[in-house]
């Protein structure tokens, strides 16, 4: 049902150019024609044992700083996050992104997203549900609501019958996705296929070439809707894709992003 639960502390930093290793088989290299699109929890960042408990390398915050110049703005994270959390994580920057899925869309990184409709009560109905659980966290994104459970992944299918359970009593017309050890109610239509036809749909975005990176279930949406747009994805790390390249985790992301940015005589 779940991707895999994988996740590590990110205790190792990524500090200079020497510490990257070179990759075989890279996927191509970007030009000034492409559009890109990147998840950030498993893509840019390792998983940790707590959403809030990631490390963001600054190798990684200055080459996403670079390679949006270099693209002339036609970069966006598209997350599961929202985009408060994301901008947390990558202040200073803050870059074009949807956030929730795609339920949060930031065309400008200098205007606020849209509001989004929120799922009512269903973030209470859950945490009543699973109160004295230690193995579940429930996130409370306004827009959707997440059940995490990375400390105890073999119990994926009792969770999801629970959430389940509780999610269909609601009176709203919702459904589940699941990715690694998480599973997250949603309105139908949101989808990061949706975030990237809407991004693709305006500059600096319109036109270009899109190509997405992502790592669990709820990213292959965003890359069938590139490759059906003309583009290419990357998937990351172990797993079936539809994918046409793979990368094995977020550091060799971090070195195919920094190669870009050598190929283009940005940096030395």
């Amino acid at each position: 049902m779940a991707d895999a639960c994988h996740h590590r502390t990110g205790s190792v930093l990524i500090k200079l150019e020497a510490d990257l290793p070179e990759l075989p088989n890279q996927p191509p290299a970007l030009t000034a024609q492409h559009a890109l699109f990147l998840d950030f929890d498993g893509t840019l960042v390792a998983l940790a044992d707590h959403p809030d408990r990631i490390i963001v390398p600054a190798l990684l915050r200055q080459t996403l700083a670079v390679l949006e110049q270099r693209l002339n703005g036609a970069l966006a994270i598209v997350t599961g996050r929202s985009l408060e959390s994301l901008d947390h994580f990558l202040a200073p920057l803050k870059m074009r992104a949807a956030g929730i899925h795609g339920a949060e869309l930031r065309h400008d990184p200098l205007q606020p997203p849209a509001d989004v409709a929120t799922l009512g009560d269903l973030a209470a109905r859950l945490q009543a549900r699973f109160a004295g659980d230690a193995q579940v966290w429930i996130e409370d994104k306004r827009a959707a609501v997440a059940v995490h459970y990375r400390q105890a992944p073999e119990r994926q299918d009792e969770l999801f019958a629970m959430v389940n359970e509780v999610v269909n009593a609601g009176d709203q017309s919702l459904e589940i996705i699941s990715g690694k050890c998480v599973f997250e109610a949603r309105h139908h239509g949101v989808g990061k296929d949706a975030a990237v036809r809407a991004l693709m749909s305006s500059p600096p975005f319109r036109g270009r070439i899109p190509v997405f990176v992502g790592d669990d279930r709820t990213d292959e949406d965003g890359i069938r809707e590139v490759q059906a747009q003309g583009g290419f994805g990357i998937k990351v790390g172990t797993g079936a894709s539809q994918a046409q390249w793979r990368l094995a985790t977020p550091v060799s992301v971090l070195v195919w992003l920094r190669g870009q940015l050598i190929v283009s005589g940005l940096i030395a």
